[in-house]
């Protein structure tokens, strides 16, 4: 797979993004999730960032992902 791939269809609270990634997961969609904060936490740099979250889903996932995601108002 390459990364062109992929398109952002989210970038926000970790609340909101934990709650699109599991209905994503239940209609059987993959998303990919990018948390910044947890990745400077892991590298040894702390919290430097607020608490955003991205999430990218396949080109073919796309309209499904946004319905999803409208249907539930985020």
């Amino acid at each position: 797979m390459n990364r062109d791939d992929f398109i952002l269809i989210f970038e926000g609270s970790l609340v909101n993004a934990s709650r699109i990634i599991y209905e994503l997961k239940n209609s059987n969609i993959h998303p990919v999730v990018k948390n910044q904060s947890e990745s400077a936490r892991l590298a040894g740099f702390g919290n430097i960032t607020e608490e955003y979250t991205s999430i990218y889903v396949h080109i073919d996932e796309i309209a499904n992902s946004k319905q999803i995601i409208n249907n539930l108002r985020v």
